[in-house]
């Protein structure tokens, strides 16, 4: 120990400090202790445990560089190991003594080999995959998205996704991580985009960072690449990528894509400028000269018999080309139209029932078939057949049955596979939104376009276009199907409540018209009288009439039999076949005239209006005879009393106009 000695009584002084202060040691024993005790190899004992320590974390350094360079060593191996295995692969392939089913044999047999060998390795990866899926919980979920991103540093993501397991464990990451690792992700595989073309994971792949990318970047880069690599739609893993894309591209981008698809190389026009491409299809098309109108419509029959070729009719950008097709190959000579537009028809009709599930796709088969011939009508509705309920009751190919309805000539098919169908089901078609214009279309055949004014004009005309194969009269194949039709009506509007029920539905009025004028049916005009009782019966107990009936309905009705080629075969007809006097308009004649005051009152004086004018042209003495009741009416009383409730009077004042004619 040392000891502090005043100056000049301190004993060996080995050292002065200036201000007067020196320092001492003691003797130390033979053993090298000193009076307190301490060893003096204390030292030296300090000294070889820092050594040690030393050695320790030299070993541990070493031990350290060890792993690392036993896993470059591991990642080295696994990517020798994959480009051995691309080699093979591309042995294989390139071997053009190997027919195409002895190469898929020997390509499954190697991947089955390789998984062989990386096998515990996939096995954990495809735990840590499990863990990721199943966890809820936010911090959890990036903990495993960590452990897989640390266990896929050893393989080449851009190979990997080429794999099943390598899919799918990308395409976990892509949904589950933030924008930040996604962008990571999307760095690395973006760099191989062309192996889109030639594997299926990784068109996947590419289809989930579509779908899934928080970066809007990421799916302007994917759209670019589509837009400058036309050709590769026509490869069986890209077009499924376009297919994903072009389903939630805004219409201008779909126009650029499918300008794009259409033309062939823009060099070989002749001036023919960039922005020309951004307009629709259509007006782009007729913008242009004769001559590049005529290589453009060359091009695109070889372009989609290309498509056609590559099984690619599921695809939606497929449909739009297709409609684009028909719009543009419609122009022109019509023999020239109808050899253009019969030629495409032949080219998709083995699997243009891939059309129908997609809105564009529908349009452009119903414009086709008007170029199909009888075997290629048979063929699309043998294999509808099995759907036909859910087709008449879907938005989009209720239009396309309508349309086979209306130009197939072969009617022994149509009411097999078609007519059957609808009435084995007709009330559940019939009650349908779109199901009850398929069975109102019966009424209809396809040169009647001006009588069938209930449809939509986009509907007529698309059902109504071009027929040129079709060569069966309209009406007789009309009257050939609609019989069953006719039957299934008549049991519906056989009872009285459920007539009425109908009645209350506007758009129903319609067919229970067309079925009046069709069939002169005496039930149902009993029924129509009946319910017309009904209605007054309630009034005069001043009850309300609106929970039960609908008379404006009641109105339409009677407005349009009034008024129909047919009015006067509907109104002569003869109810009770005892009674010579119980002609339909005998007998309403009588209705409105025993009740004449309480129909002034209400709604119906409308179809009394209708009434007056009618009587006027087919029996003068009825005709009189109600002119005459109706001047008795105390109709001044009436007028005033109405003028009170109502907001205003237009049909009791056309009343007295045709009562003071």
């Amino acid at each position: 120990m040392a000891k502090f000695h005043k100056k000049g009584k301190g004993k060996n002084n080995l050292n002065k400090k200036p201000g007067g202060l020196k320092v001492s040691y003691t003797k130390r024993d033979k053993n090298g202790t000193d009076k307190n005790g301490t060893n003096k190899n204390d030292k030296k004992g300090n000294k070889k445990i820092n050594k040690k320590s030393k050695q320790i974390d030299k070993k541990g350094l070493i031990e350290k560089k060890k792993q690392k360079n036993e896993k470059k060593i591991e990642k080295k191996n696994v990517k020798n190991k994959e480009q051995d295995w691309d080699d093979k692969c591309k042995e294989i392939l390139n071997d053009e003594n190997l027919s195409k089913s002895k190469k898929k044999k020997l390509i499954k047999e190697y991947k089955k080999k390789k998984f062989a060998e990386n096998y515990d390795y996939y096995k954990k990866l495809k735990i840590n995959l499990n863990d990721l899926l199943r966890t809820k919980d936010k911090s959890e979920k990036n903990k495993q998205i960590n452990i897989i991103c640390n266990e896929l540093k050893k393989v080449e993501l851009n190979k990997f996704c080429r794999t099943n397991l390598g899919y799918h464990i990308i395409s976990a990451l892509i949904i589950n991580s933030d924008e930040e690792y996604q962008n990571k992700l999307w760095k690395t595989i973006s760099t191989n985009m062309n192996d889109i073309c030639v594997f299926n994971f990784v068109s996947l792949t590419f289809q989930c960072f579509y779908k899934h990318a928080k970066n809007d970047q990421i799916r302007n880069d994917i759209c670019m690449w589509l837009i400058k690599n036309p050709k590769n739609f026509l490869t069986k893993f890209a077009s499924k990528l376009w297919h994903v894309v072009f389903k939630k591209l805004k219409t201008d981008m779909k126009i650029k894509i499918i300008n794009s698809l259409i033309l062939p190389n823009i060099n070989s026009l002749k001036n023919v400028s960039f922005e020309l491409l951004k307009k629709p299809t259509k007006e782009m098309f007729e913008a242009l000269s004769d001559e590049n109108k005529t290589a453009i419509c060359n091009y695109l029959i070889e372009y989609i018999e290309n498509v056609v070729e590559k099984e690619l009719l599921y695809n939606i950008v497929t449909h739009n080309l297709i409609l684009s097709a028909v719009e543009i190959l419609a122009e022109g000579e019509e023999s020239v139209v109808n050899d253009r537009l019969t030629k495409l028809m032949e080219m998709i009709h083995e699997g243009c029932e891939y059309l129908i599930s997609t809105n564009i796709g529908n349009k452009a088969l119903i414009y086709l078939l008007g170029y199909s011939t009888n075997k290629h009508k048979k063929i699309l509705i043998k294999i509808l057949k099995n759907h036909m309920i859910d087709l008449c009751k879907n938005s989009v190919n209720f239009l396309l049955i309508i349309r086979l309805l209306k130009i197939t000539d072969d009617t022994k098919l149509l009411n097999e596979y078609i007519v059957k169908k609808i009435t084995n089901s007709f009330e559940d078609i019939f009650n349908d939104y779109y199901g009850f214009y398929v069975i109102l279309e019966f009424f209809y055949d396809i040169n009647q376009y001006n009588e069938d004014k209930y449809f939509f004009v986009d509907w007529k005309n698309m059902i109504y276009s071009k027929s040129v194969k079709s060569v069966k009269d309209g009406c007789k194949r009309k009257n050939e199907i609609i019989q069953p039709i006719i039957e299934q009506l008549k049991n519906i509007f056989n009872g009285k409540d459920k007539l009425n029920s109908y009645l209350n539905d506007k758009k129903y009025v319609i067919i229970i018209f067309e079925y009046i004028q069709f069939t002169q049916d005496e039930q149902i005009i009993n029924n129509i009288l009946s319910v017309l009782e009904d209605i007054i019966l309630l009034l005069k107990n001043n009850e309300n009439i609106n929970e039960k009936h609908n008379c404006k309905n009641i109105n339409e009705l009677f407005s349009k039999l009034y008024t129909c080629p047919k009015n006067q075969d509907i109104f002569k007809k003869v109810i009770n076949q005892n009674n010579s006097s119980s002609m339909f308009y005998q007998l309403l004649s009588d209705f409105f005239i025993t009740n004449i005051e309480i129909i002034l009152k209400s709604e119906l004086i409308k179809t009394f209006n209708n009434f007056i004018i009618f009587i006027k042209e087919i029996d003068n003495n009825i005709y009189q005879q109600i002119l005459s009741t109706a001047k008795n009416m105390n109709n001044d009383t009436i007028y005033n009393t109405l003028k009170e409730t109502l907001p205003n009077m237009t049909y009791f004042d056309k009343y007295l106009e045709l009562i003071n004619q």
